[in-house]
């Protein structure tokens, strides 16, 4: 094998691992953004009233559900603070998400990460999960919406 050849092998291999390692670092941070340790205020004051002094998550998807390019990756819902947390993909921030049963109920969303937005919920009774949870399909004159509801068990 001549000199340049080995060269060329060498380069391309070079780029190849520098490619697998920048979609290793997007994956892994992804999935940290999915599971991310998130606490309100309220949260915080919840635990300190908690015998062991930790909130108890419930996960409502056993797995990410798609519907018409948007993701829900994770659902926890903090029953002693009543709070909601979801993970979501592919969704507009300029969209409406809100709560089937509580649609006046306002989310934090918290700046995107790796591709996911974090919405959270407060002032959430547990009978407010039964309805899902819709995310508003816009067009980008907002002239049509198109509802989109993801399920949450519980």
């Amino acid at each position: 094998m001549t000199r340049t050849k080995k060269f060329w092998l060498a380069a391309a291999a070079m780029a190849a691992l520098v490619v697998i390692s920048g979609l290793a670092w997007q994956a892994a941070g992804k999935y940290q953004a999915i599971h991310a340790n998130i606490g309100t205020v309220r949260m915080e004051q919840a635990a300190r009233t908690a015998p062991d002094g930790v909130l108890q998550a419930q996960e409502l998807l056993a797995e990410p559900v798609e519907q018409d390019g948007v993701t829900l990756h994770r659902a926890a819902y903090y029953p002693q603070a009543q709070t909601l947390i979801c993970f979501f993909e592919g969704e507009d921030p300029n969209r409406d998400i809100y709560l089937a049963a509580l649609p006046d109920a306002n989310a934090i969303i918290l700046p995107e990460e790796y591709g996911i937005t974090t919405e959270i919920f407060e002032d959430v009774p547990p009978e407010a999960l039964a309805g899902g949870i819709v995310v508003e399909l816009t067009d980008w004159q907002f002239e049509s919406a198109h509802p989109v509801t993801f399920a949450l068990g519980g």
